[in-house]
C-alpha cells in the first residue's frame, strides 16, 4: 500500500505532540510568565503516551518511519524513562544559568523542559528512523538539547568542563557516524535501510561490498560507542558525571544509550547476514569483554560517588553490548533474536535503576555544613560527593537508603531483582550461540562461552563496590548527615522507580514478552518466540517465573 504524507504525519503523531508541548514551555516561560515548565513536559509525555496507545500494531513503513514491534518498544522505553526523568530533573536545587537570581532555585526553568522534550523527540525518532536521513537528524536531536542542558544546568567552572567536554567529543562521534553512513550509502545506492540491506546482500561478494562493509561497520560502532560510554570512547563519562548535576547524570546514564543500542541494533540487522559476518561479532565480543571489565575496574578505585556510577555506567554498556554480539554472530534466527531480545529487556531494567537512584541523589540534596551559630558566618552549602556522604542514611532517611539499596542491589544482579533476570538471559544467550556445537579452539561456540564467563566474572566484580555503598549507608555511624532538600519530585520519581523495580522482580514476564516481541521485528525470519532465549536443546525457555 503507498502511504501518503498524511500518514506518515500520523504515524509520527507521538513525536508531534512532544514538539507542541515544547514550543509550550519555551512560549509560555517566555511571554506569559510561566514557571512550571517541568510539569508541562510531562503532561506533553502522558499524553503522548496516550496518542501512542491508540496507534495500530501492525507493522507499517512510509517515508522513512518504520512501525513495528522494535520501534514502539524504543518509543515506550523513551516516553516512560522521559516521565521518570521529569521528576529527578524538577526537584534539582542546583544553580541555573537562567533562573531568576542568585543561589537555588525550585521548579527549575521552562527552557530547560523544552529542550528536554525536544531530545525526547530525537531519541524515538531514532527508534522509528527507516531511513539514514531521519536516522542522523534523530541523532542530532538529541545531541544538541543535550548539550544546552549541560551548560543551563551549572555554572560553576566544573559544569561548564563538563559540558564542553561532552560537546567536543560528540561532535567527533557524530563525524564519524555520518562517515559510517556515507559508506552504507556508496554501498546500498539508497537511503532506505530496506534496500541497503537488500543490495548488500545481493551484492555480498561484490568488490564495493567487500572494501566499504568493514570500515562502515568500524566506524557506526564507535560513533554508537560514544553514545554507549563503550571502550574506547569511554574516558569522558567519570569528568562529565561528576561535573553535571544529578538529574543530568541519569539523563545521560540512560538516554543515549538507548541511542546506542538502537544504532547497533539497526546496524546488525543490515550487515550480519552480508559479507565478513565474522568481523563483525569479533569485534563485539571484544568490546563487550574489554568495556565491562575496564568499567569495574575503575569503579574499584573511586570514592566520588558520581565517578563510582560513571564507571558502573560504562560497565553496563559492556554488559548490553553482549546481547548485541550475540545477535551479530548470525549463528541461527532464535539465537539472534534472543540476543536482540536481551540487551532490549536488560536496558529496560538497567535504566529504571539507575534513574531511580540517581534520583535519590538528587532528593538527598546537600549534606549539613559544620557550622555552630558562634562560629562565624554559616558556610555554603555542600552537595553530596563522596561514598562517605551517605554514612549511617539507614538511620537519618530510611526510605532513601532502602531504596538506593534495592537499585544497587539490582545493578548488582542480586536475585530475584530485574538485574538478575537481565544478565540471566545475556548469560543464556551468549551461551545459546552454536549451542550443540563443540567448544574448539577459536570456534564461535568457544568466544561465547568466554563472554558468558567474563560477564559473571564482572558481575562479582562489581558487587564489590555496589556494597561499599550499602554497606556506608547501614554499618557505619552518620558523621555530618545529608538535609534532603533536592525536591519531592526527585523524592517521587525515586518511590516510582523502586515500585517499577519490586512490579517487575515479582512478575518480570511482561517486560520479557513486549523485548521478545521487539527482538523478534528485527529479524524478517524469525518464528514467534516464546521469551528471550531460545536454545537447541530448549535449555532455558523464558516463559517467565
Amino acid at each position: 500500500m503507498n502511504a501518503t504524507s498524511l500518514d506518515t504525519f500520523a504515524l509520527l503523531a507521538p513525536e508531534i505532540v512532544l514538539v507542541l508541548a515544547a514550543l509550550v514551555a519555551y512560549l509560555g516561560g517566555a511571554f506569559v510568565g510561566l514557571r512550571f515548565g517541568w510539569l508541562v513536559a510531562a503532561a506533553g509525555i502522558v499524553t503522548a503516551m496516550i496518542v501512542t496507545r491508540g496507534q495500530s500494531p501492525n507493522p507499517t513503513f512510509s517515508a522513512g518511519v518504520t512501525i513495528d514491534a522494535f520501534s514502539m518498544f524504543v518509543r515506550w522505553t523513551v516516553l516512560s524513562l522521559g516521565l521518570l526523568l521529569c521528576f529527578v530533573q524538577a526537584g534539582d536545587l542546583f544553580v541555573s544559568a537562567v533562573s531568576r537570581g542568585p543561589g537555588l532555585h525550585r521548579g527549575s526553568t521552562c527552557e530547560e523542559a523544552g529542550t528536554f522534550l525536544l531530545l525526547l523527540t530525537g531519541l524515538s525518532l531514532v527508534g522509528v528512523a527507516g531511513d539514514l536521513v531521519l536516522l542522523f537528524a534523530g541523532l542530532e536531536l538529541v545531541s544538541i538539547p543535550t548539550y544546552i542542558l549541560l551548560a543551563l544546568k551549572r555554572t560553576d567552572a566544573r559544569g561548564q568542563e563538563a559540558s564542553l567536554k561532552y560537546f567536543f567529543l560528540s561532535l567527533v562521534a557524530s563525524a564519524v557516524f555520518l562517515y559510517a553512513l556515507v559508506c552504507l550509502y556508496g554501498m546500498g545506492g539508497s537511503t532506505d535501510l530496506q534496500a541497503i540491506a537488500a543490495r548488500i546482500r545481493s551484492e555480498a561478494t561484490g568488490r564495493t561490498v567487500q572494501t566499504l562493509l568493514p570500515l562502515a561497520a568500524g566506524l557506526a560502532i564507535v560513533g554508537a560507542a560514544f553514545r554507549l560510554a563503550a571502550v574506547p570512547m569511554h574516558f569522558y563519562a567519570p569528568d562529565v558525571y561528576e561535573g553535571t548535576s544529578p538529574g543530568n547524570a541519569a539523563l545521560l546514564s540512560t538516554l543515549p544509550k538507548l541511542a546506542g543500542i538502537v544504532i547497533l541494533a539497526r546496524l546488525v540487522a543490515l550487515l550480519s547476514p552480508a559479507a565478513s559476518p565474522d568481523l563483525l561479532w569479533r569485534i563485539m565480543v571484544m568490546l563487550a569483554a574489554v568495556t565491562m571489565t575496564v568499567g569495574n575496574v575503575m569503579a574499584l578505585g573511586q570514592r566520588n560517588l558520581r565517578r563510582l556510577l560513571a564507571c558502573s555506567s560504562i560497565a553496563h554498556a559492556g554488559y548490553l553490548l553482549v546481547g548485541v554480539a550475540v545477535a551479530a554472530s548470525g549463528s541461527e534466527t532464535a539465537t539472534v533474536a534472543g540476543g536482540f531480545s536481551a540487551t532490549l529487556f536488560y536496558l529496560a531494567t538497567y535504566a529504571v535503576a539507575t534513574i531511580g537512584l540517581f534520583g535519590g541523589i538528587a532528593y538527598l540534596g546537600h549534606r549539613w555544613p559544620e557550622w555552630t551559630s558562634g562560629g562565624g558566618p554559616r558556610p555554603p552549602r555542600e552537595e553530596i560527593t563522596t561514598v562517605e556522604d551517605l554514612d549511617g542514611l539507614s538511620a537519618t532517611n530510611p526510605v532513601a537508603a532502602f531504596a538506593i539499596a534495592v537499585f544497587l542491589l539490582s545493578l548488582a544482579g542480586i536475585p530475584p531483582l530485574p538485574g538478575f533476570w537481565g544478565k540471566l538471559s545475556l548469560a543464556f544467550a551468549a551461551l545459546g550461540v552454536d549451542w550443540s556445537a563443540a567448544i574448539t579452539a577459536d570456534s564461535r561456540r568457544a568466544w561465547f562461552v568466554g563472554l558468558a564467563v567474563v560477564l559473571v566474572l564482572n558481575a562479582a566484580i562489581a558487587s564489590a563496590y555496589y556494597l561499599r555503598v550499602i554497606a556506608a549507608m547501614y554499618f557505619k555511624s552518620t558523621k555530618r548527615g545529608v538535609q534532603a532538600d533536592g525536591g519531592l519530585a526527585a523524592g517521587i520519581a525515586m518511590l516510582a522507580c523502586l515500585v517499577v523495580v519490586g512490579a517487575v522482580s515479582i512478575q518480570p514476564r511482561g517486560l520479557f514478552v513486549a523485548a521478545s516481541r521487539a527482538g523478534d521485528s528485527l529479524v524478517p525470519a524469525a518464528a514467534p518466540a516464546a521469551g528471550i532465549i531460545s536454545t537447541p536443546s530448549d535449555s532455558l525457555v523464558s516463559q517467565g517465573p
